[in-house]
């Protein structure tokens, strides 16, 4: 599958949340958007960011063109609950023709076929908290 990735699922992996290690393994090439990018190493801790930017350079990074701009504007009017950063993201998944890969399609509804949730953000009752310090990264 080609997907693009949003924040919340590269977080998960940085955390160590083996449920997103195994939605990227899914995944024969993986975009991200300059915004997820940004959010992503805002997030970083100073002694992983350069782990962190090793990490995002395996992502293909996607620029926000007009013509994802246009889709945005769209899926936001479309779907009024959607935040202006997620339809971004889902836009740029649109406009270059990527499943939009997210742990949480909050606005998204009813889900589409283009929008994959690979597993639901939190974590399963009784299983180990993905929020720990890992050597993926965060």
């Amino acid at each position: 599958m080609n997907a693009l990735i949003d924040t919340g699922l590269l977080l998960d992996y940085l955390r160590g949340d083996e449920r997103a290690a195994r939605a990227l393994r899914d995944c024969a090439h993986r975009s991200i958007t300059v915004a997820t990018w940004l959010e992503v190493m805002r997030a970083s801790p100073p002694d992983r960011r350069e782990a962190t930017r090793a990490f995002l350079r395996t992502f293909e990074r996607l620029s926000i063109s007009e013509s994802s701009t246009d889709e945005a504007m769209r899926l936001s009017f479309a779907h009024p609950g959607l935040s202006a950063q997620r339809a971004v993201n889902w836009a740029n998944a649109i406009v270059n023709q990527l499943v939009f890969m997210t742990t949480d399609p909050t606005g998204c509804s009813p889900a589409p076929r283009d929008v994959l949730q690979p597993y639901v953000g939190t974590v399963p009752s009784g299983a180990p908290t993905p929020r720990r310090r890992s050597t993926n990264g965060l």
